[in-house]
């Protein structure tokens, strides 16, 4: 998925009222830099995603779990629809084109969202008693992530995305989180 503010928007669009727990969920995978490990917790080498999001769904038993586990189907709905047509559409050097897109992506919603400054504060000081270190996700990480992604998004406005437009993302956030809804319940 696009980057720390969509993975923001659509969790604040699934719960508004959210524990900061679940927002730090939401982003939580995405402080991995290793990019073997990232795509391990991000289950992409998982023969059947479905089946393994469907099975984590039945143990996100905490916000932080939910926030984690709404991040990945995020991902997998986006990776199976944008970015793959993405990808198709612009040949073989795609990937540093789609990581401008997504800097665009980003940091316009980052500008043009009244409460992403304030959401970025709150997730910088966040109390990690009690927070609980897996395989993939470390503390440090997790800080290290939110404190240089807020740095990164304050220090760049970078206008709109040609390929990802605002109307499509917030279109795209609108129907996975009536996808997830439905599809949470299982």
């Amino acid at each position: 998925m696009p980057s720390s503010m969509p993975h923001l928007i659509i969790a604040k669009k699934f719960n508004p009222n959210a524990s900061i727990d679940f927002y730090i969920g939401s982003l939580a995978v995405d402080s991995i830099k290793d990019a073997s490990v990232k795509a391990e917790a991000h289950m992409e080498n998982s023969p059947n995603i479905e089946s393994a999001l469907k099975d984590l769904a039945l143990n996100a038993s905490s916000d932080y779990l939910l926030g984690h586990f709404l991040h990945l189907y995020v991902d997998w709905k986006w990776k199976n629809t944008h970015l793959k047509s993405f990808a198709n559409n612009n040949g073989e050097k795609w990937f540093s084109k789609y990581r401008d897109e997504i800097g665009k992506i980003t940091a316009f919603a980052f500008h043009n969202t009244e409460w992403a400054c304030n959401l970025y504060n709150q997730l910088e000081h966040w109390d990690y008693n009690g927070f609980i270190e897996t395989e993939f996700i470390k503390e440090a990480s997790v800080r290290d992530y939110i404190c240089s992604s807020k740095k990164w998004h304050v220090n760049n406005d970078l206008g709109t995305s040609e390929a990802f437009p605002p109307d499509l993302i917030e279109k795209f956030a609108n129907d996975v989180v009536a996808d997830f809804s439905e599809w949470y319940k299982i």
